[in-house]
C-alpha cells in the first residue's frame, strides 16, 4: 500500500489542487503551473517529494554487492558523497535509476516508490552469500525539496549543518529541530536540496522552510510545474521516458555510469554498444514549432515514415515554446535534424536540439 502525503493537509490549506499519481494523491497545482515554474525560476519553488522513497542497505557486504549491481562506482564513495547510477538487467535494460548517498554505517538508494518494489526484488535476487541487510524506508520517511536559484540561501536560513555545495553532496542536519538529511540534487536546471525527513516531523520541517523562504521568494509549488522544470532540464523519467524496455544508453541515462569500473549487471552490453559508437535509437529532446504540445505517445516522423515516439510533452514558458523527450531512430538522432511530430490528427515541425533546454545559474538557454 502506497502511503498518503504527510503534507496533504498542509496544501489543502493553501488552495492546492490534487491528481493521482500512481495510487498516491499529489499536489497538481495550487493554481497556476506557469506562475509555479516562474516563481521557481526566479526565486525557488518548495515541492512535496513524498513519491521518492529510500531502500537503506547495510552490513559489512553492502558497498561490494551494490557496486556489482549498480553502474556507477559505488566502491570510490565516501560517506557524504553520492552519485546517481541505474539498475540493470543482463541485457542493459533500465529495471530503475536511483540517487546513490554514502552514509558511514549504510548506503542509500533514493528511488521512486512506484518503482521500489520492482528494484529490491531485482535486487534480492542477487543477494546469495553477502552480509547485507535492506531496509524499506517508506513508511517511516518522506521528502520534500527546495528548488530554484536562492536555494542555497533558504537552507542556509533554516539547516543546522554547512549546505551541500557539490552534486549529490549530502549533510545531516536539524531544521525547526527535527534531523533532517540534506542533498544536493538539481532536477530543475537550477541549484536545488531534496530533504529527507521522518514521516511525523515532515509537516513541521515544511512550515519552517516556507516561513524563513517567503521572504526570499518561496513558494509551494505542484507536480505540474515539477513536469515542466524537469522537462526543461532535460530530466528523463523512470517508467515516463525509460522503462525495463529500453536500454540504458538508449534513454541517454550515461550520467549514471562509469565506463571504468569493473564488471556490473549489464556491463557487456553497455560496453558492446559503447564501443559500436550508437545504439539504434536513443531518447532526444525535440522543440517543436507552433503552440500545440503533442501528447504522450505521439508518432514523431522522418520523411513521412514513423521514426519514434514521444515519451514527454510541455509547453515551455523559459523557451516560449512547447518542447518534448522522445525516442527517435539514430538517422534523426544529430542536433538540429527536421523531424514531423504528430498533434491532434496533423502534424508540426519539431528540431533535435542537445539537452538540456534550460541553463540555469546565468547558462545560455536554446531558443
Amino acid at each position: 500500500m502506497i502511503p498518503s502525503s504527510p503534507f496533504a493537509e498542509l496544501a489543502r490549506a493553501r488552495g492546492a489542487v490534487f491528481r493521482d499519481y500512481g495510487g498516491l494523491a499529489l499536489v497538481e497545482t495550487y493554481g497556476d503551473p506557469l506562475t509555479e515554474c516562474a516563481a521557481v525560476r526566479a526565486g525557488a519553488g518548495l515541492f512535496d517529494l513524498s513519491f521518492r522513497t529510500t531502500l537503506q542497505f547495510t552490513g559489512p557486504d553492502r558497498t561490494a554487492f551494490l557496486h556489482n549491481l549498480l553502474s556507477n562506482d559505488i566502491a570510490a564513495l565516501r560517506p557524504g558523497t553520492g552519485c546517481y547510477a541505474t539498475l540493470l538487467t543482463r541485457e542493459s535494460k533500465v529495471v530503475a535509476d536511483a540517487n546513490v548517498f554514502c552514509m558511514e554505517d549504510s548506503i542509500r538508494l533514493d528511488v521512486d516508490l512506484r518503482v521500489k518494489d520492482r528494484a529490491r526484488a531485482h535486487l534480492e535476487k542477487f543477494l546469495v552469500a553477502d552480509d547485507v541487510e535492506i531496509e524499506d524506508r517508506t513508511e517511516s520517511e518522506t521528502s520534500l525539496g527546495v528548488h530554484g536559484p536562492r536555494s542555497s540561501e533558504i537552507l542556509r536560513a533554516t539547516l543546522a549543518a554547512e549546505v551541500p555545495a557539490a552534486a549529490l553532496q549530502h549533510v545531516t542536519g536539524t531544521i525547526a529541530g527535527a534531523p533532517v538529511l540534506v542533498a544536493r540534487v538539481e532536477w530543475t536546471g537550477d541549484p536545488g536540496f531534496d530533504v529527507m525527513v521522518a514521516r511525523a516531523e515532515g509537516p513541521a520541517v515544511w512550515l519552517a522552510l516556507l516561513a524563513a523562504g517567503a521572504p526570499l521568494g518561496l513558494r509551494p509549488a505542484g507536480m505540474a510545474a515539477a513536469e515542466v522544470l524537469r522537462l526543461e532540464a532535460g530530466i528523463p523519467y523512470v517508467d515516463v521516458d525509460f522503462d525495463e524496455s529500453h536500454l540504458v544508453l538508449e534513454a541517454g541515462l550515461e550520467r549514471g555510469i562509469n565506463f571504468q569500473k569493473g564488471c556490473y549487471l549489464g556491463q557487456e552490453i553497455v560496453e558492446r554498444a559503447s564501443a559500436r559508437g550508437h545504439v539504434n535509437k536513443r531518447l532526444v529532446g525535440l522543440r517543436i514549432h507552433g503552440e500545440r504540445t503533442p501528447a504522450r505517445g505521439a508518432r514523431i516522423l522522418k520523411d513521412g515514415s514513423e521514426t519514434g515516439r514521444v515519451t514527454s510533452a510541455v509547453f515551455s514558458p523559459s523557451l516560449r515554446a512547447p518542447i518534448a523527450l522522445g525516442y527517435v531512430r539514430r538517422d534523426a538522432i544529430a542536433a538540429g535534424s527536421r523531424i514531423d511530430v504528430e498533434i491532434s490528427g496533423t502534424t508540426a515541425v519539431a528540431e533535435v536540439v542537445a539537452l538540456p533546454f534550460y541553463r540555469g545559474e546565468g547558462r545560455k538557454n536554446r531558443t
